[in-house]
């Protein structure tokens, strides 16, 4: 019992690590540590705010990723038919 206790032990700290970083990341970038708010609803609507806010960010830049493949992809291709295009016409003229 001692072994499992112990797993459950590292796995909650492996968990409270990665929380406790966000918090700290929070902190860097997004200003918790700014936090002015005197009652613990405002306080909490301000924390939730703030991760809504980091969520946000992240969906944004990954979004961003998806469309700059996507482009990239779309001219690729089309690049690729006008190249095409261009052998045929040549290849139907002799040339």
């Amino acid at each position: 019992m001692v072994a499992a206790e112990k797993k459950l032990f590292i796995d909650d700290q492996k968990q409270r690590k990665a929380v406790e970083g966000k918090i700290g990341q929070g902190k860097r970038h997004y200003e918790f540590g700014l936090i002015r708010e005197k009652f613990s609803a405002t306080q909490g609507s301000s924390i939730v705010m703030n991760i809504l806010l980091m969520n946000l960010q992240k969906l944004l830049k990954l979004l961003f990723v998806f469309f700059d493949v996507q482009c990239r992809l779309l001219v690729s291709c089309l690049r690729h038919q006008r190249m095409n295009k261009e052998g045929l016409i040549l290849q139907l003229t002799g040339a």
